[in-house]
């Protein structure tokens, strides 16, 4: 299922539920998670969010910048 749309809430205290609308549908399903749940879908998540090289910040040296700045430029 490819879903446009997914999300997390918490309607009450130590209740979790995962909020999906699939593709081409309007209304949203929702599925209560338990805890542990939650947990492995944080984890998994940031863990396939940063392997993708894609998602990740570039890193921009501001070397040249930091330089100017100390000699009052």
């Amino acid at each position: 299922m490819i879903c446009k749309l997914a999300y997390l809430t918490t309607p009450a205290p130590n209740v979790f539920v995962l909020n999906v609308q699939p593709d081409g549908e309007d209304g949203i399903l929702r599925f209560e998670i338990t805890k542990a749940h939650l947990a492995n879908i944080l984890i998994a998540g940031t863990a396939v969010a940063l392997r993708d090289s894609s998602n990740r910040v570039p890193v921009i040296s501001n070397t040249e910048e930091t330089h100017e700045r100390a000699a009052g430029a």
